[in-house]
């Protein structure tokens, strides 16, 4: 396995070009990675974390900013059904901590289903595996605000189904959270939290 790769860099925006021996050898990368990995750019040299994808007629390098992002990338190539390029769109959404979340239920199913190119089906395939491997995933952690989600006495599921019992759709339901303050622990102050969220909508 190709581990790392380090060497002067320039960064485009879905993509690194890396200079190593006299050459550009071109990384593809999501935008979160290439955010993190900016204020290094300037150095003379960096070192980015690598996986060498091998087809038969096709050679690809992904590049990742941490440790706990190639992790994640790995999984979900070991995932039924999930190539590099899917792997890739679902890291860009997701950072590994909330596929971690997914897998315990900490939140829906339906947050996979917002990746392009990822369908109901597809997301509910993912879904079973990352429940199957989520020893792999003990070390992910995430922010103070999806710590506190973890706290929280009710599964996002359950906060879904309750929102969706007073008419509301999925979709406007995840914009709702998506736009609100960290939720409360509680449902039912978690539902008055989002439903104050909806009425400005």
């Amino acid at each position: 396995m190709l581990d790392y790769i380090k060497g002067p860099v320039t960064l485009g925006d879905t993509f690194i070009v890396a200079e190593v021996g006299g050459m550009g050898l071109r990384i593809t990368a999501t935008r979160s990675t290439i955010e993190k990995l900016k204020p290094q750019a300037e150095n003379e040299s960096i070192r980015i974390l690598t996986y060498l994808h091998i087809q038969e007629n096709k050679w690809e390098i992904f590049g990742f900013a941490e440790k706990q992002e190639r992790q994640a990338f790995l999984l979900l190539l070991s995932c039924r059904g999930v190539g590099p390029k899917a792997a890739m769109n679902i890291l860009g959404s997701l950072p590994p901590e909330r596929l971690r979340c997914i897998a315990l239920g900490e939140e829906p199913v339906t947050t996979l289903q917002q990746v392009p190119g990822i369908g109901a089906k597809s997301a509910d395939r993912i879904l079973v595996e990352l429940k199957e491997k989520l020893k792999e995933m003990g070390s992910w952690s995430g922010s103070d605000s999806q710590k506190n989600k973890s706290a929280s006495e009710y599964t996002h599921e359950e906060l879904f189904r309750a929102l969706r019992n007073l008419g509301y759709r999925t979709a406007e339901i995840q914009q709702a959270i998506n736009q609100s303050d960290a939720l409360p622990t509680n449902l039912s102050d978690a539902v008055r939290q989002i439903l104050r969220v909806l009425g400005r909508g």
